[in-house]
């Protein structure tokens, strides 16, 4: 069953992409999922360039799990995080100043989503 919903997501996400005008590139503060997710063509880089590539020319990059006893609200993980997808972010041609926004959150616990920190 999960094959099938992968199979079926897959198209809808791309057909959605493709009328958007703001993306959310939700991403894992934790220690070790960000890496994965951002390191040799993982995922997070293949859904930036899907997303440019289909015309979605904004975009909030929201580094979640903030609240991970990993991370701890770590400004300096948050920084770090910031740092690898800068270039990698114009890399694949969007105007980092302009058309991007980096956001910490706390999807858990609400923060910076349902209440600004």
């Amino acid at each position: 069953m999960v094959e099938v919903g992968h199979k079926s997501y897959v198209p809808n996400m791309i057909s959605g992409a493709a009328q958007a005008d703001v993306g959310v590139l939700v991403i894992s503060a934790c220690k070790g999922e960000f890496e994965i997710g951002y390191e040799r063509g993982g995922q997070t880089c293949e859904h930036v360039q899907l997303a440019k590539i289909l015309g979605v020319s904004k975009l909030f990059v929201v580094v979640n799990k903030m609240e991970d006893p990993t991370v701890n609200w770590s400004k300096e993980r948050y920084d770090e995080i910031e740092s690898k997808m800068v270039p990698f972010l114009r890399s694949s041609g969007y105007n980092v100043r302009k058309d991007v926004q980096f956001l910490p959150i706390s999807g858990l616990l609400g923060s910076n989503v349902k209440t600004r920190v």
